[in-house]
């Protein structure tokens, strides 16, 4: 790496990703299991790059499936690295639109997205890309979309960052079996990334307690290590928002060890649809989390003090702690076939989830039947990562579902 101004010292990075600085392969994969630092790596590579005086006013492009999803995700790791670096002075950085720009060579950071594809062809001086999540994409022509974007310049570089969700997505079919010999694939899990297990040497059991409770989940984000098809998935036909409709309800499974998830749900009449769409968003998905601290992260989220929480029951201590706090906290019912009966509720919408809700894909693309004797029962869910798949179908049980119109969206 060749930088005018600035070194880049080897203990700012997690030991695995170092010798991807100076790959110079023409597609990077960035590929493994949850909190293994990817995405970090990749900010940090690319906030080094902006350095290289070499690259004097060129573009790095950052690309994800939906552009509303960068906000909290590529731009907010990018400003996390400049920050966590000391680099403030050295770069201007807009909100609306995202902008990054390093002041000393004139490289700036491009947010794009897909659900506006001509602003991506209209690209021209860049030489780097990161895919963020991509896993999202649907297709190779993206890739190729993007590779006709890097053109004019020496060594350009496509990186891809994902978890490896499904085996027979085409990342996995047209690129890993395939062998292609331009696409370099670095595989990592949580145990390698020492600066997090330095901070909270506990973050690993969670995972680790999903082994054989969700082998499926475990195999994934556990090991790195492509998941199955779709075979016993409860949600198999869910679509992906772009956006979220008003909130109108919400859900919350509490937990400690396990995360406290928080969805808040909308439903829309859609008249050129026979069923009514219902929609998820994930809120908060986090462990640890007592009374006082819950209230807190809800207060900061700005979640509503007026609309309803259909809340796990098992816990009326915290529920009465959020009514004192404020919120329309009520308990679910639970009796013998709530559960499936839930389901089968949540079943009779069709179902969409916004994009971002990072660890709700993760549970619903997991969220299966348990198997016994090589089928399906169809009456028992296969318990472990399902605190989301529980807020969401505590959530249906609200009295205060409002249909809205398709057209009343927040922005």
């Amino acid at each position: 790496m060749t930088t005018e101004t600035i070194k880049f010292d080897a203990q700012c990075f997690n030991r695995t990703y170092i010798p991807l600085l100076h790959n110079t392969s023409e597609f990077v994969h960035l590929v493994g299991g949850a909190g293994s630092g990817k995405s970090r790596f990749e900010a940090q590579k690319e906030i080094a790059l902006s350095y290289d005086w070499q690259r004097r006013n060129r573009k790095t492009i950052v690309v994800r499936k939906v552009y509303n999803t960068l906000k909290d995700s590529c731009y907010s790791e990018l400003k996390t690295v400049i920050s966590e670096w000391g680099l403030d002075a050295d770069f201007d950085i807009s909100k609306s639109p995202l902008g990054i720009v390093n002041k000393k060579t004139g490289v700036e950071f491009l947010f794009k997205g897909f659900d506006d594809p001509e602003k991506i062809k209209s690209i021209t001086g860049a030489d780097r890309v990161w895919y963020e999540e991509a896993t999202e994409s649907s297709n190779f022509q993206e890739l190729r979309q993007l590779r006709l974007r890097l053109r004019g310049f020496e060594n350009v570089q496509i990186t891809l960052s994902y978890n490896p969700i499904n085996a027979y997505h085409y990342l996995n079919t047209e690129i890993h079996q395939a062998g292609l010999p331009e696409h370099f694939i670095h595989i990592t899990t949580y145990r390698d990334n020492e600066k997090l297990l330095a901070i909270d040497p506990s973050y690993g059991e969670y995972i680790e307690s999903t082994k054989h409770s969700d082998p499926n989940y475990y195999k994934v984000y556990g090991l790195g290590e492509w998941g199955q098809n779709s075979a016993g998935l409860i949600y198999p036909d869910y679509k992906v928002a772009d956006e979220m409709p008003l909130v109108a309800f919400y859900g919350l499974d509490f937990g400690y060890n396990d995360p406290t998830a928080l969805v808040e749900c909308a439903v829309v009449d859609s008249p050129n649809e026979p069923v009514k769409r219902l929609y998820w968003s994930e809120v908060l998905y986090e462990t640890g989390l007592t009374s006082d601290t819950l209230i807190a992260r809800m207060n900061a989220l700005g979640v509503s003090k007026s609309l309803v929480i259909i809340c796990d029951n098992a816990r009326p201590e915290m529920i009465a702690d959020l009514r004192k706090a404020g919120f329309n906290a009520v308990p679910c019912t639970k009796y013998k076939g709530s559960v499936v009966e839930g389901i089968n509720a949540v079943k009779g919408y069709s179902l969409h989830i916004t994009a971002g809700s990072k660890n709700l894909f993760r549970e619903i693309q997991n969220y299966s039947w348990l198997e016994k004797d090589g089928k399906f029962m169809d009456d028992t869910p296969k318990g472990g990562v399902d605190h989301l798949m529980d807020a969401g179908r505590y959530a249906l049980e609200s009295q205060n579902v409002i249909p809205l119109s398709a057209s009343t969206f927040r922005m």
